[in-house]
């Protein structure tokens, strides 16, 4: 009988993961293994197919869903089962991680280093495995400045928050093993939503901050007005992956999927037009007339949160102390090089809309769902 080719897919759940899942469904005949974390929801096939808009009738015979835990031995499965997923295992896509930007460095890397460790082991335990693929992140760059290239990890410039130290060091892990296993691995900027429908499957930290802005919360933000913002389409990013892990596949490489300048706007372009999309949205919202955040300082911005920490207001202090995770990156301007990507994709600059073209929407979604509160299940 032929043995047929198996993936096996963590983080399926998640923006890019289920993306790339629905793609491997649509335009391969693989079959399919997804880990579903065991504190997910509880439903089959059919359901999990139906959520991911596909099908049931023309994918359930291939796809499987295993509950377990990245962070545990065996990735929480018992012996059998363990067994069996490493013996029919022919590739791997590892994208399953904590994207917060607030938890202990202990804590992330429990998840993301931990969790990598645990994954990579069963692929050392995968006679037949072809393909590693990991999702990282761009900002394992850290507080470094200037040009990244793909072709660069190590450095001692440091990290804004423990999510890129703990990619940084998953990252470093997996290079330990690039002589017994074939890993690739696809470093993303930051994932804004869909460019078609604008649509936002987990509202991360820019859209808490475009929401900070919206309640007239944010009065300062780190950077100077021509930082660029790099924000990238979930849809773009996550069929550039699907393209590079199962048509373009090659061992010991690197790839920033990124939006790049001349794709995004400054960072005073965002401002002034997520004010406009505002006024247009909501007539009210323009009447309060909240002055723009200014673009200061490092040094001022911490000031300026550390007198929101003391102010006798839990919303106030929460909403703003959640903003020195993540806002601190625009204080060390980069620009990421894609030049490995385009020689193996050369239309995506082509493809990739600039985002004038798609923000509105995305800004649009998040006030209809109220940034992810009245989302229908």
């Amino acid at each position: 009988m032929k043995r047929t080719s198996s993936i096996f897919i963590t983080g399926g759940t998640g923006t890019v993961g289920g993306d790339v899942l629905r793609d491997l469904l649509t335009y391969t005949s693989e079959e399919v293994t997804v880990l579903v974390h065991t504190r997910g929801r509880d439903e089959d096939s059919i359901k999990f197919l139906t959520r991911l808009g596909l099908n049931s009738a023309m994918y359930s015979s291939r796809l499987t869903l295993i509950r377990g835990d990245i962070t545990l031995p065996k990735l929480g499965l018992d012996d059998a089962t363990y067994d069996s997923l490493s013996q029919r295992t022919t590739a791997i896509l590892h994208s399953a991680a904590s994207t917060r930007f607030d938890l202990s460095l202990e804590e992330a890397r429990r998840i993301n280093v931990n969790g990598t460790e645990n994954v990579a082991q069963l692929a050392l335990a995968a006679p037949r495995l072809k393909r590693f693929g990991f999702v990282s992140t761009a900002y394992v760059s850290g507080r470094r400045t200037g040009t990244i290239l793909e072709t660069e990890l190590l450095h001692n410039s440091g990290f804004v928050n423990s999510y890129e130290q703990s990619k940084y060091e998953a990252e470093n892990y997996l290079t330990t093993l690039s002589t017994q296993l074939p890993i690739a691995v696809y470093r993303l900027s930051t994932i804004i939503g869909d460019s078609r429908t604008g649509h936002v499957s987990h509202f991360t930290a820019p859209h808490q901050a475009l929401r900070i802005m919206y309640l007239g919360l944010a009065s300062m933000i780190p950077g100077t007005t021509e930082y660029s913002i790099d924000l990238i389409p979930s849809n773009v990013a996550s069929h550039a992956i699907y393209k590079l892990f199962t048509e373009h596949f090659t061992p010991k490489k690197t790839y920033h999927i990124v939006a790049g300048k001349k794709h995004s706007y400054t960072l005073k372009e965002l401002i002034d037009v997520s004010f406009a999309i505002f006024a247009e949205i909501s007539p009210e919202w323009a009447a309060r007339n909240y002055p723009k955040p200014l673009i200061v300082d490092e040094v001022t911005f911490d000031l300026f949160l550390e007198s929101a920490e003391m102010v006798d207001n839990v919303i106030i202090r929460n909403v703003l102390g959640a903003m020195k995770h993540f806002a601190h990156q625009l204080n060390y301007p980069k620009d990421f090089s894609s030049e490995e990507l385009v020689k193996v994709l050369p239309d995506i600059e082509k493809t990739l809309p600039h985002i004038r073209e798609y923000y509105p929407k995305v800004v649009e979604y998040c006030f209809a769902t109220n940034w992810g509160k009245h989302v229908s299940k």
